[in-house]
């Protein structure tokens, strides 16, 4: 509906494009939809016959009848196809109604036999699934919960109409506010006394209806302390309350009874709402903006309030949303609003809210090993952040403030692991937190390890980071640490974007710094995967954040070996480098057993290698043909190329299980080293290789895995690209031209015309849609062919090539229409010998497109004889054909 609504607006608004892309999608989504359900209906109804191999052939032919005429603007073309697709598929739908109906009754007569048994099935599954149901519930508001299921809670269960009024009332309160200050005849003071007693009053009705409505009367009694909050500060700020002591007296009065109210209720929503609104209060005033530190002191006060709570109530959801709204909101704030001359003041807030986020993390794991500590662990998401990320976010930002002074940077460092050891000394003496006792440990430990590279003069304190990073990685997966080895990750990070830095700063290439990061990079790789016990700690994450790091390995080896080499051919010195560097890698790894992690990591981190190399084939291209500067330059890219095969082939096991990604490889890097065979045949000398593996693969009897290597849909998608762009761009098609077929770009078309219909062969066995393959083979041999009479044409009777205009010759147009007819002759012929019905629709498939080329194309132009004879012509041939080769029996079908 949406693509049909789409395509109709754009049609109507004359963007006829976006209508062509929805109209093609729609066709192919319902295809595709209804084609699921046809074969679900043949493995009710029929589960060993396979649906026929023309089922969606006229539909395929259909829809490219009108992208064809939609292509070339000719509307009766469009009004054919759309005609013809409906029509035939309304039919494919009539046979699929009759056989999901045949299928139904069969379903029938099965469900009458085991109705009894099906009963008793549905008592129990329902109670079950009612029990998971209460499970679910109970879970969700237990205190292990996360953030955002806990959030998610909030929004969709309970009364969200109740959670609206209250988010609608806020906002209008906050415009009530701004109206009353700017229009009202009262005085600001009256005003804002009349929104404080109402306000009260509605905390005063919350608290008598909590009993009875709970939810209804934390709700009142969060909109009415958020009122006060922000009546505070509209009078704070318009010089109502022109005292500072006086307003921080009112606001600590409010922030009191906000606590005792949660405390005295057990009701976490009820300090979120009226934290939530304090945070955000500063934001609403209509006078002018605090200062960064004004607010990071403001913020710092409201964070007392959530240590107060928070270390009597283990309410890790309010820590959270504390952390969150200081780091990114107070952060982002000073980051824009902040000064050179506060750095002092607002680092001390900063230590501030430092402590107080530490001392949250701790007396939350005590209060929560207390409550049940046989259910007490650590979970990787936001309870980590939580413990954790608040020294290191406040560690960052002291170290960004204080980025000149090394003196400074090494100073915080040694404050937080004095911290971390006094943590790590009293978890030591409660057996109840000895599960994160470690964890403390190994910040200290990082805190120190990050003075020596601090001290580090200029530039190589980044290689400084960089090691420490790759040996704090190392050493966390000895320890099984995974908060080592994310802060490890943090190091390799900072290591990286200091070196960008100074790559900016000293406006030159620092190829010291790069050198340091790089093999640091390698080094971590390599000893997570090359130790079998590492394995088991890799998760996503990591895997994830390995793959970046061997992309920036990889850049950063091509820049420094460019830098490195002086020569004219750098380029190809250095992919031969790299390419080798990769090649004893993988060596390396597979004799160390690697996981199946490695292979994403290096097929993510070579990608850099085949950018450059497309670059370098650019470089050398002119006129068609590749003009090497030197032949050490062509022999380096060459055995780049060799290197990079043999890495992807290996080992042989990576084709069954990820053939696409090595399939996509191999061919690339063949058809890169193919390239600098020939030249000046750029097109013929790309697929030179290919066909000899494709040849190679075929002949193997013993080793299937090699035919599967061709079961991949990559493979298929550069061989359509090379049949299209080979015949449409190549500028040495004639070269070497002795006669049709016998010459090298007509030898090589039929070469990859035969290799193509063989993949397509292995195609089908892995699942490739029947229709769409015949559709591929019958277009593929037509085009290819289709091109080798065009040159000759062009070479004997110099007619058009490669234009619009071979569509108004007669002489071509005859010479297509014999071509196409004879292949439907030999090809029916064949079929109908052999009993291969499959092969007999195929030409039966070219006898139509000759039809409707005859009909669209050549009836407009009757009046010349080459028309006349491409009528007769065809006319007998279809006679001949209906005689010698009649449809093959439906049931025989070899």
């Amino acid at each position: 509906m949406a693509l049909m609504m789409i395509g109709i607006s754009a049609w109507y608004l004359d963007v006829r494009v976006l209508s062509y892309i929805s109209g093609i999608a729609f066709i192919m989504s319902v295809m595709s939809y209804v084609d699921d359900v046809q074969y679900a209906a043949n493995a009710l109804t029929q589960p060993q016959v396979v649906s026929s191999v023309t089922s969606k052939i006229p539909l395929y032919i259909a829809a490219l009848i009108i992208i064809v005429g939609a292509l070339t603007e000719l509307n009766y073309l469009v009004a054919l196809g759309i005609t013809v697709w409906v029509y035939v598929f309304l039919r494919w739908l009539k046979r699929l109604e009759r056989q999901l109906q045949h299928a139904q009754q069969l379903y029938a007569k099965q469900s009458t036999a085991t109705q009894f048994n099906a009963k008793e099935d549905t008592h129990l599954s329902t109670s079950i699934s009612a029990t998971r149901t209460t499970e679910h519930k109970s879970q969700v508001q237990s205190s292990n919960q996360s953030l955002s299921a806990q959030i998610q809670y909030w929004l969709f269960q309970g009364n969200p109409v109740l959670k609206v009024a209250v988010l609608v009332l806020v906002i209008g309160i906050v415009l009530l506010l701004r109206f009353a200050t700017e229009h009202w005849q009262f005085s600001l003071a009256a005003k804002l006394l009349m929104v404080s007693v109402v306000s009260s009053a509605v905390v005063m009705l919350g608290y008598r209806m909590q009993p009875q409505n709970r939810s209804f009367g934390l709700a009142l009694e969060g909109l009415g302390l958020a009122t006060l909050f922000l009546t505070l500060f509209f009078a704070y700020y318009n010089a109502v309350i022109a005292s500072f002591a006086a307003a921080s007296a009112v606001y600590l009065l409010i922030m009191l009874l906000t606590i005792r109210l949660s405390l005295k209720q057990q009701s976490v929503e009820l300090a979120i709402m009226a934290m939530l609104i304090a945070y955000i209060a500063p934001f609403t005033l209509p006078v002018r903006d605090a200062t960064a530190t004004e607010l990071i002191a403001y913020y710092l006060v409201i964070n007392i309030a959530v240590a107060v709570l928070s270390t009597l109530r283990p309410w890790k959801y309010l820590n959270q949303i504390a952390f969150l709204m200081t780091a990114i909101v107070g952060g982002a704030y000073a980051f824009y609003q902040g000064y050179s001359t506060e750095r002092y003041v607002i680092s001390g807030l900063v230590l501030g809210h430092a402590a107080i986020f530490i001392w949250l993390s701790f007396r939350f794991s005590q209060l929560l090993a207390q409550q049940d500590l046989a259910q007490f662990h650590l979970k990787p998401a936001l309870d980590i952040g939580l413990i954790f990320a608040a020294p290191l976010a406040a560690y960052f930002t002291l170290y960004l403030m204080f980025f000149e002074e090394t003196a400074w940077q090494a100073g915080f460092s040694l404050l937080f692991a004095a911290v971390f050891v006094l943590l790590y000394q009293l978890s030591q003496r409660s057996h109840s937190i000895k599960l994160i006792a470690q964890s403390y440990f190994s910040l200290m430990l990082i805190f120190l390890a990050l003075i020596p590279p601090i001290l580090l003069p200029d530039k190589w304190s980044v290689v400084g980071w960089a090691v420490e990073g790759a040996l704090i990685f190392i050493f966390a997966l000895y320890r099984h640490s995974a908060i080592s080895r994310y802060l490890a990750m943090a190091l390799l990070v900072m290591a990286g974007c200091s070196s960008l830095y100074y790559f900016v700063e000293l406006n030159r290439f620092p190829s010291e710094i790069y050198w340091g990061v790089c093999f640091s990079y390698f080094a971590a790789i390599l000893v997570t995967h090359a130790v079998p016990s590492f394995h088991q700690q890799l998760s996503t994450s990591t895997i994830a954040f390995q793959c970046l790091q061997m992309l920036s390995a990889t850049c950063m080896l091509l820049m420094l070996l460019l830098d490195w080499f002086t020569t004219p051919d750098q380029i190809a010195q250095s992919l031969l480098m790299v390419s080798l560097c990769y090649v004893l890698m993988n060596e390396i790894l597979l004799l160390r057993q690697a996981s199946w992690s490695w292979s994403i990591i290096k097929w993510i981190g070579i990608i850099p290698v085949y950018v450059l190399a497309l670059y370098q084939i650019m470089e050398v291209s002119q006129q068609g043909q590749l003009i090497w500067q030197t032949p050490s330059e062509r022999l380096y890219f060459t055995l780049a190329g060799v290197l990079l095969s043999v890495f992807w082939l290996r080992p042989l096991l990576g084709v069954r299980e990820e053939k696409e990604w090595v399939s996509f490889g191999v061919l690339l890097s063949l058809a890169w080293t193919s390239l600098t065979l020939l030249p000046t045949m750029p097109y013929i000398s790309v697929v030179i290789l290919p066909l000899l593996f494709c040849a190679w693969c075929y002949w193997q009897t013993t080793q299937p895995t090699w035919k599967m290597f061709w079961q991949a849909r990559s493979n298929l998608m550069l061989t359509l690209i090379w049949i299209v762009c080979s015949q449409l761009f190549s500028q040495q098609a004639f070269m070497g031209y002795l006669l049709p077929v016998l010459n090298p770009f007509d030898v090589v078309s039929l070469l990859m015309l035969a290799g193509f219909l063989w993949m397509l062969n292995q195609q089908l066995k892995s699942g490739l849609d029947r229709s769409l393959g015949a559709l591929s083979s019958v277009l593929g041999l037509l085009w290819l062919s289709s091109y080798v009479i065009l040159r000759a044409l062009h070479v004997y009777f110099d007619t058009p090539y490669n234009s619009l205009d071979i569509w108004r010759d007669a002489t071509i147009q005859l010479s297509f229409t014999l071509l196409w007819v004879s292949l439907a002759l030999v090809s029916m012929r064949f079929a109908s010998q052999r009993q291969l019905r499959a092969v007999w629709l195929l030409g039966g498939s070219i006898l139509v497109i000759v039809t409707l080329k005859l009909v669209l194309l050549d009836l407009s132009h009757v009046g010349t004889l080459m028309r006349v004879i491409s009528f007769m012509a065809a006319g007998l041939a279809m006679l001949v054909i209906a005689y010698i080769a009649p449809m093959p029996n439906d049931k025989i079908e070899s």
